[in-house]
């Protein structure tokens, strides 16, 4: 007989795309309840259709929104992930949250410790009765969500104890400021040392392990870490622009004097 076709009931998106879509409607409704309808708008939705359902579906499964009908509201593990008591707290909610999808959970126990190969994982889907069309979503998603822990909560991991002392000695010294040469060349430098204590204020990944994060050092707010963001980006795409127009520099150019060698 033929094999039966698993409905691939999985997050539609990322955890760290999860946390983000949470932290909006917080922003926006906070922890009050409301219907669906509302929690959608609130992700930037226009109505309720396929795409804004699997967006409430995913939080719901990864456990950043809960309750029903017209009582929809971001749950207390949300919480705990945007405005811990402690690192430790936050790192909990995120493994709480990773292992929550039945998908992840069934993956986690046949894959134990370190993510396995795209290809091992894909045909262990396949196998298992998952559509191919199916899988590379599953994937995705299960990597990112993994790759977003680990960066994230790997450090307060009882299990890692050894790993995280040795991390936490190195995240205790000081970094300077990064400093774009063209942007600021008529501003004075920060010499301030920074301390190294950071969050993640937003992350976006593409495929092939690539992605683009903004990260807040010291005691910053992310309303006034998004703001500096924007004012950063501003000036690098005028730097862009500026050193669009300018010729080449030959490689001659750059020796001692000026002169040929």
């Amino acid at each position: 007989m033929e094999k039966r076709v698993r409905s691939p009931n999985y997050p539609s998106m990322s955890l760290p795309d999860a946390v983000q879509r949470v932290a909006i409607i917080y922003k926006n409704q906070h922890t009050h309840g409301a219907p669906r309808e509302v929690v959608v708008k609130s992700m930037g939705y226009n109505s309720l259709n396929g795409a804004s359902a699997s967006a409430i579906s995913a939080l719901v499964k990864y456990g950043l929104l809960e309750g029903r009908g017209d009582d929809i509201k971001v749950s207390d593990r949300a919480m705990r992930i945007m405005h811990p008591n402690s690192p430790e707290e936050k790192a909990e909610a995120l493994r709480e949250a990773a292992r929550d999808p039945e998908l992840f959970q069934e993956i986690g126990e046949k894959f134990p410790g370190r993510m396995p190969a795209d290809e091992v994982l894909r045909n262990y889907l396949i196998r298992d009765g998952f559509a191919p069309a199916a899988v590379t979503g599953v994937i995705r998603a299960y990597r990112e969500t993994n790759e977003f822990v680990e960066r994230e909560a790997g450090a307060y991991d009882p299990a890692l104890i050894a790993h995280s002392e040795e991390s936490s000695v190195q995240q205790s010294q000081p970094i300077q400021p990064l400093r774009s040469p063209g942007a600021f060349a008529q501003g004075p430098v920060n010499t301030e040392v920074i301390d190294i204590k950071q969050r993640v204020i937003a992350i976006y990944t593409f495929e092939g392990g690539r992605a683009v994060e903004i990260r807040a050092f010291g005691d910053v707010d992310t309303e006034e870490a998004l703001e500096t963001a924007e004012i950063l980006i501003s000036l690098k795409r005028k730097e862009i622009s500026r050193n669009a127009g300018k010729p080449s520099v030959s490689p001659e150019a750059t020796n001692d004097g000026g002169q040929d060698v």
